[in-house]
């Protein structure tokens, strides 16, 4: 095959691995790049064994556990899953300790398989030469190079690990940005060694000029450094707009480049050809997904009192309750038209409507408000989906106690999973809600909303919602009224209030509900071998309090404190 004018010619897969000198087994540097996948994959294992014993543990037809190495075993697995912490000053919410652990193991790994082989650099003469290429600089690009198929599948919304492990895209975002940062420190002791050797021979310049591969290396370097730099939380947050539009941009220059420099070196072709076999089967995939169930879409828009959009589009595909989609509003002005955005579905698919609650903020939820506060109340747009963790309501079914928590638009979340539980035929389990919201007037649609699941379900069962309005502000006195023909006692301002139903509590003037000691409520002051099964939605501060609340309930079941013998918890993401 001719050559290219940026590539080695002929061009072929694998290049040569001859050398000046016999190396052993551990200086061969594809070792290393098989080592970064054996790492890797073991990984993936642990959490598909971890997966596999959860299943185990959901379709188990006992209504009590008792005292069992399981039941200490998934209480260990459960509260390095769930504690984690927030830094004041750098107001960064850390993932679990379980996370950060392995997060330790791989740069311990990495460094260890970087560091520990000797030597770093080859010992050559004019009468001997090992190579051009410094030990320790090959083995970290070829580390380096064998991260990408991970770095890849990791990225996609609908990918092979989500399968094996049952942990929704989301939720493994953050072993994407630290496999992308593995790799960028690796790339960078790659490309520092070579500039070193051949500053120290004095033909750096040379080097520079004369072959491709030295500055299609910093090209590639100068993407990567973008996409890691901007993938740090408190940027990211900052820039998430500008970031995600030009995401995909810097990723095309990226793999172009990377492409190029690798120039079919030893074995490196074989991983980027696996990278983007695999993202591209997924992508495709999710393509003409999203193109079909898009045929004809079209959404119409509600806005609440409380300015809470309620988004609702007709459709015949099937999903799950806690499932979200993302989706891609086609009357948006500029670059928000092109990109798709996660709403958490609020209906179930007997509904035959798949409807939303969204509470703007800035940037696209707030110019989404304007535009139906001025132009639209119907809208062409995509649908990719759907998404996310899909055994939540069985898990809360098959519980003894289910626990369920909102804050805001987060409420939508609730909606399915309820009328779920309502409607499972074998489900005993007794339902708790809590759901905070600052306004009363927000209030009044939530109310609407769950009056209207729990009339539709006659089951003879014990479900409580309590509804609190952490706002200081008295509701305005005309707000204060009875419905006589319904029997229901409107919002008011002195204290609880409770609907016609008995179900519902609307609580004012006591602020953000206590949610550590609501979680030990529910976990510790039950039969003992009691199962609980928890789920929030709400803001990252919420999650932390339910996620270390629930910490807290397996650290009492490793102990033997009495109380629950299980408390399983998910927290989503979306919704707001």
């Amino acid at each position: 095959m001719p050559g290219l004018p940026w590539l080695d010619s002929p061009v072929k897969l694998h290049s040569s691995r001859a050398d000046t000198c016999k190396l052993t087994p551990s200086q061969s540097d594809h070792v290393y790049g098989h080592a970064t996948v054996y790492f890797m994959c073991a990984v993936i294992g642990i959490f598909a064994i971890g997966n596999i014993i959860s299943i185990i543990s959901r379709r188990s037809k006992s209504r009590r556990v008792g005292n069992s190495s399981l039941q200490k075993g998934l209480a260990t697995g459960r509260f390095l899953s769930y504690r984690s912490f927030y830094l004041h000053r750098l107001k960064w919410y850390s993932p679990s300790i379980g996370v950060m652990l392995l997060g330790i193991c791989g740069a311990i790994y990495f460094f260890a398989l970087t560091l520990g082989p000797k030597p770093y650099y080859w010992p050559n003469t004019k009468k001997l030469s090992y190579g051009s290429s410094p030990p320790l600089a090959t083995r970290s690009g070829c580390m380096a190079v064998a991260l990408l198929p991970f770095i890849m599948v990791l990225s996609s919304k609908l990918n092979y690990i989500i399968y094996l492990t049952g942990i929704s895209h989301e939720k493994l975002m953050v072993f994407h940005r630290w496999t992308s940062w593995a790799m960028f420190v690796l790339a960078l002791v790659h490309t520092f060694l070579f500039i070193a050797v051949h500053i120290q021979k004095g033909d750096m310049m040379l080097q520079w000029k004369k072959r491709v591969v030295y500055w299609t290396g910093v090209a590639a370097l100068i993407p990567q450094a973008y996409l890691n730099i901007m993938s740090i939380g408190v940027i990211r947050n900052r820039f998430y707009e500008f970031f995600k539009a030009t995401h995909f941009l810097a990723v095309g220059f990226f793999n172009v480049f990377f492409f190029i420099h690798c120039d079919f070196r030893l074995t490196s072709w074989d991983y980027l050809i696996t990278a983007l076999s695999l993202y591209g089967a997924t992508y495709i995939f999710a393509f003409f997904r999203t193109a079909i169930q898009s045929l004809k879409a079209e959404a119409k828009f509600t806005l609440l009192p409380d300015s809470t959009i309620r988004i609702s589009i007709p459709s015949k595909m099937s999903w799950k309750p806690g499932q979200h989609v993302f989706l891609r509003f086609w009357a948006l002005p500029g670059l928000h038209s092109y990109s798709m955005h996660p709403f958490t579905i609020c209906s179930l698919p007997s509904s035959v409507e798949m409807f939303f609650f969204v509470r703007p903020h800035r940037g696209f939820t707030g110019r989404l408000k304007k535009l139906v506060e001025t132009r639209y109340r119907t809208m062409a747009m995509s649908i990719d989906g759907p998404y996310g963790n899909n055994g939540t309501a069985s898990k809360l079914a098959s519980s003894d106690k289910a626990l369920l928590i909102a804050g805001g638009s987060g409420t939508g979340y609730l909606l399915p999973l309820l009328e779920s539980i309502l409607q499972d035929p074998i489900s005993t389990a007794e339902v708790h809600i809590t759901i905070a919201v600052r306004h009363f007037t927000s209030a009044n649609w939530i109310v609407d909303e769950f009056e209207r699941v729990l009339g539709s379900h006659t089951a003879n069962r014990k479900v409580q919602i309590d509804i609190h309005i952490t706002d200081d502000a008295a509701p305005p006195i005309g707000e204060t009224k009875t419905d006589e023909e319904s029997g229901k006692t409107a919002l008011g301002n002195s204290g609880p209030v409770v609907s016609g139903s008995g179900n519902i509590a609307v609580i004012y003037g006591q602020g953000r509900p206590d949610l550590k000691e609501l979680a030990r409520r529910h976990t510790m002051d039950v039969a003992e071998g009691t199962r609980v099964a928890v789920t929030s939605c709400g803001p990252a501060s919420m999650g932390l309090d339910v996620r270390n609340a629930c910490a807290d309930a397996q650290g009492r079941i490793l102990m033997g404190k009495g109380g629950a013998g299980e408390v399983w918890l998910h927290c989503e993401a979306f919704g707001w």
